[in-house]
């Protein structure tokens, strides 16, 4: 009886050994991470005039949000979330398959971010994409300089040492107030692009109204991630670079603004 008892003690360790190896496998998984985010946003007012007794400032004409989170792989539907125009909500959207995940969400405006990630055990092929798009107009007051500042950041993993299968990943935060822009962005395994680790920044952005009258103006921001897997594939399919296609645009326009300001130097 004591003999059995202990074999059937044996049993159950050995069998909960090999369902911590499992899980310790399946977590090792390899794989992709890409994410984007926008935080500590604040929209600063200075007076041009202070001596004519007019008060400076801005008015908020219309603000909304667009979520966007889904991944798409063989017998999966795209699932996604778009918030309605004019309306400045808490949102959040989580989308997951096979252990992949994709997350976008929006606290309050200027505090937005997105994560996707997708492992090689989601099928013959993946992509997950995650957007967070916010718009907000405003009316400025004459002699009025706004200034939005904030922090960005993108990244993406370094998924090169993975040998069984082409991953793909890209990360793209952009901020626009009027005229001014702020963009970082990263792109791995399309082209020649193997971008890993981290970029980020404070950002700060003005908008001068030196006029007598109420001038309009905006700020937008964009945080795009995408990430795909194709198994054994010595480049991606064509429709992985038309996924990409947003991101490498405003990749390409950060590296003729860099190009411009290195001539004007």
């Amino acid at each position: 009886m004591k003999q059995r008892y202990r074999l059937a003690n044996a049993a159950t360790a050995l069998l909960g050994l090999s369902l911590v190896l499992a899980g310790q496998s399946a977590q090792a998984a390899p794989g992709i991470n890409a994410g984007a985010a926008v935080s500590n946003s604040r929209l600063t007012v200075i007076d041009l005039t202070p001596e004519d007794g007019a008060v400076a400032g801005y008015t908020v004409i219309s603000a909304s949000t667009n979520v966007l989170s889904g991944i798409d792989s063989p017998g999966v539907p795209w699932t996604q979330h778009n918030d309605a125009h004019g309306r400045l909500e808490p949102l959040a959207v989580t989308t997951s398959y096979a252990g992949s995940t994709v997350g976008s969400s929006a606290d309050k405006f200027g505090e937005v971010r997105t994560n996707a990630q997708v492992y090689d055990n989601i099928g013959n092929r993946g992509n997950a994409a995650g957007d967070v798009r916010q718009l907000m107009s405003l009316t400025v007051a004459p002699h009025t300089q706004l200034i939005y500042s904030g922090y960005g950041e993108v990244s993406i993993s370094d998924a090169r040492q993975y040998g069984r299968g082409t991953f793909v990943g890209e990360a793209v935060t952009q901020v626009q107030f009027g005229d001014e822009f702020w963009i970082r962005g990263m792109m791995q395994g399309v082209g020649s692009h193997a971008d890993s680790g981290v970029r980020s920044g404070e950002f700060s952005l003005s908008f001068y109204n030196n006029s007598d009258t109420v001038q309009y103006t905006y700020v937008s921001m964009i945080t795009l991630t995408r990430a795909g897997y194709f198994p054994a594939a010595p480049v991606p399919e064509p429709a992985t670079y038309a996924m990409f296609a947003l991101g490498t645009l405003m990749v390409g326009a950060i590296a003729r603004r860099q190009r411009r300001r290195q001539r004007a130097a």
